[in-house]
């Protein structure tokens, strides 16, 4: 058969023949081997020999920004830092200018500052003077010395506080009289201002602003109380002579009694004004 062949293709043909021969042997058997799975393709592919990375490609377009995302929680309160050192001392300030001396001149009773009554005049150094005038009653400054008494149509004010408690909701409260009367003020002479109502003309002196619990006043040869507030709606019934537990008041003073409901507390504020005859 080779002779055949030799004969037929000569030397070179029968080269090819036998080359064609085993290149169709070898795909036989590859196409045994895989069997129609292509298994074996994966594994030559494998086996390949990596290719050279290409060049990096341009930058892309910056994307939109993303929506916030919910608030994380509060973090946990910090340490306390260190104290800071101590500021530099500041520089000493510069003297200040010398004060101003007083002088004190006694003005003769007479004098036209403080008609017949006498007193001192008070000047400072930049020739600014006041004059301090003794009061009425003389030399001995009667009446605003220990125990004197209110001078005519002066006024004294206060404050009262009274707690309603136990069986009946009534209450008592003092107003005491510093500086004492002559005279004990008369029942008819003694008023009660509930909150928030208007003072009647015998509880204004008619000078500067309105009467008020802020604000007491009285006519002269009046007593006058005035309702700041009760916790529950009480209020001050009577005015009473704490000397005789009858209505007006004493020389030293008055007590209030308060009607309201129990365990609760009103206060205010008081004038009294001497009579000026």
């Amino acid at each position: 058969m080779f002779s055949t062949l030799r004969n037929r293709f000569g030397i070179p043909g029968v080269i090819s023949v036998i080359a064609l021969v085993l290149a169709l042997v070898g795909g036989a058997f590859a196409a045994n081997d895989l069997g129609g799975s292509g298994k074996g393709a994966t594994a030559s592919a494998k086996k390949a020999t990596k290719g050279p990375r290409g060049p990096r490609g341009p930058k892309g377009a910056t994307g939109s920004v993303g929506p916030a995302g919910p608030a994380g929680p509060a973090g946990a309160k910090g340490d306390t830092g260190a104290a800071g050192a101590n500021g530099a001392t500041g520089s000493e300030g510069a003297d200040g200018e010398d004060g101003l001396s007083v002088t004190n001149t006694e003005v003769p009773v007479g004098g036209t500052d403080c008609d017949e009554r006498g007193g001192a005049e008070f000047k400072v150094g930049n020739g600014t003077s006041t004059f301090a005038c003794n009061g009425e009653g003389g030399k001995d400054g009667e009446p605003w010395t220990l125990g004197g008494t209110l001078p005519k149509g002066a006024t004294e004010k206060g404050t009262w506080v009274v707690e309603i408690g136990g069986e009946g909701g009534v209450g008592r409260a003092s107003a005491s009289f510093t500086i004492p009367l002559i005279s004990g003020i008369p029942a008819e002479n003694t008023h009660v201002v509930g909150e928030g109502i208007t003072a009647p003309p015998e509880c204004d002196d008619g000078v500067g602003n309105a009467p008020s619990p802020e604000n007491p006043e009285a006519a002269p040869g009046h007593f006058c109380a005035f309702v700041a507030g009760f916790e529950v709606g009480g209020d001050v019934i009577e005015v009473s002579n704490p000397a005789t537990f009858l209505g007006g008041t004493g020389l030293t003073g008055a007590i209030l009694i308060a009607s309201g409901t129990e365990n609760e507390a009103g206060f205010g504020t008081w004038a009294v004004t001497a009579p000026t005859s």
